[in-house]
């Protein structure tokens, strides 16, 4: 099947009104995010990543995403969560980043704007930051011992940068209460020509830029 090149092809494909109609009342949103909605994206190698937000969730329910998310494979568009409101209030205590991207990078396929108005909590939000950065610099460490070549160095950070930037918009949201614009904002920020060049000592001054 023919791949959809662009979040307006995906808007106004078939796909909006069929989700609709297979999820009827129960439906509160579903809404495209993440890597789709971000700089540098191509769908001729990743997928459209589509959430819901629904009433309740029922054996029922489940399959009938089942049946659509094999379906909407075929075009590339990839059934990533599903949350009640319940379950997201419950969640957002402990991944307060993932919610904090839902709500400032998305796109309405039908039905309502994802967590609009939502704040994480700021201890919360420095909690998680602070834990994923500790994980980054251990992973980091590991790679300095067992890097082969620079061509090695090179691609660990690489998935480095990758893995940092959704934890520094955490870190950008909680320094300015603001949700950065881009990529480059946040690299303007944190990922100078110095930090690329220490990044242990890099990570270490993240870690010491968030307070609990």
């Amino acid at each position: 099947m023919k791949k959809l090149l662009s979040i307006q092809e995906l808007k106004n494909s078939p796909w909006p009104r069929r989700i609709a109609q297979a999820l009827g009342a129960n439906l509160l949103s579903a809404f495209a995010h993440g890597d789709c909605l971000m700089e540098g994206f191509s769908p001729f190698v990743a997928p459209w990543n589509t959430s819901f937000i629904l009433k309740e969730v029922s054996p029922e329910i489940q399959a009938t995403l089942q049946s659509l998310a094999k379906e909407a494979a075929k075009e590339n568009i990839h059934f990533k969560y599903y949350f009640t409101l319940k379950e997201i209030l419950e969640l957002s205590a402990n991944f307060p980043l993932e919610f904090l991207h839902i709500a400032n990078r998305n796109e309405v396929l039908c039905g309502q704007t994802p967590l609009a108005g939502y704040k994480p909590n700021p201890n919360a939000l420095a909690l998680q930051c602070k834990r994923e950065l500790q994980g980054i610099k251990l992973h980091w460490r590991e790679t300095q011992l067992t890097a082969k070549n620079e061509k090695a160095v090179a691609a660990a950070t690489d998935q480095l940068k990758q893995a940092l930037l959704p934890v520094l918009y955490g870190i950008f949201h909680l320094q300015t209460g603001n949700y950065p614009e881009n990529k480059q904002q946040v690299a303007e920020a944190y990922m100078q020509k110095t930090f690329l060049e220490n990044i242990e000592e890099g990570l270490d001054n993240l870690l010491q830029k968030i307070s609990l």
